[in-house]
């Protein structure tokens, strides 16, 4: 049987130098020992690569599904938002019909809108929502231009209402309407050009309407009386009057005081004869009062 010996030889000097004998047997278990100590380790080594591995496509896996949930919560929120555009659209173009008579369709565009999936194709729902949240961008650009043109155009409403006649110039009776009437003077049928409301002498009378006075004094049978101009077409006239409390060029608006009933001119009794003209041709003034009962003035 082969033998072999190691030599031990110590670094200090003083130590004794040692044999080591070791036969054949005992190097085979030497080697099987120190290859099953590498195996060991490669061992340990794998199955930690592999205990990272699964942990990272795990925290993936952990991550997508974060990410689909928070991209399912955008598509809900997105979808509130739509749903409050259309709203906003179909009041809009309702706004409009009835401020202006105009018939503005918002549809067109609210038909674009496309119903999410589910998010299983998670690049196609990002697709989805990118294209939901630039039709909602245009949506609300539109409108708001819209908006700006309705609120332009209510702003000139608002002031061709002001200009407009629309209440009783003075608390009186009714006496006497627009067209033709026996007149009280020679008993013939003569075309009466305005309204006559009858009051105390002194009764206030209020202006129906904004406008700026172009005229006041005297005139043939209807005595004392005063013009205001509304608008570039239309203009009151209030005959008959016993005092004037405006001067010409002087702006009022509805309801200031301007004159007192009074019975000068051609008049029978105490009274406000009431024109108004729409480009210098009186028309029926009962067409511009609004009226609160039968026969009630709307201050």
């Amino acid at each position: 049987m082969l033998k072999g010996s190691l030599n031990w030889i110590p670094d200090n000097p003083s130590s004794s130098r040692r044999h080591v004998i070791m036969s054949p047997a005992k190097a085979g278990w030497f080697v099987l020992v120190a290859v099953g100590i590498v195996c060991l380790f490669m061992a340990l080594g794998f199955s930690l690569g592999k205990g990272v591995s699964g942990n990272s496509r795990l925290t993936a896996d952990q991550e997508y599904i974060t990410l689909q949930g928070e991209l399912i919560q955008l598509n809900t929120r997105l979808e509130n938002v739509q749903n409050s555009l259309e709203q906003v659209a179909q009041r809009e173009e309702l706004a409009f019909m009835a401020a202006a008579d105009m018939n503005i369709d918002f549809s067109r565009m609210t038909d674009q809108f496309t119903a999410g999936n589910s998010g299983t194709d998670i690049f196609k729902y990002i697709d989805d929502i990118e294209l939901r949240i630039l039709l909602c961008e245009r949506l609300a650009y539109a409108e708001q231009i819209a908006y700006d043109s309705l609120a332009t155009l209510l702003v000139d409403k608002a002031d061709q209402l002001r200009h407009t006649p629309s209440i009783w110039p003075v608390n009186g009776i009714f006496v006497s309407d627009f067209g033709a009437r026996i007149d009280p003077f020679t008993g013939a049928v003569r075309y009466h050009k305005g309204i006559d409301i009858s009051a105390n002498t002194g009764t206030s009378i209020f202006a129906p309407a904004d406008g700026t006075v172009i005229y006041c004094g005297w005139s043939g049978g209807w005595g004392l009386n005063l013009v205001v101009r509304h608008s570039n077409t239309i203009s009151t006239r209030y005959a008959h009057c016993s005092a004037i409390d405006v001067a010409v060029g002087q702006s009022v608006q509805r309801g200031d005081l301007i004159g007192r009933v009074g019975s000068t001119g051609r008049s029978v009794g105490p009274h406000v004869h009431y024109e108004v003209l729409r480009n210098g041709v009186q028309i029926d003034p009962e067409n511009f009062i609004i009226r609160a009962g039968s026969a009630e003035a709307a201050f």
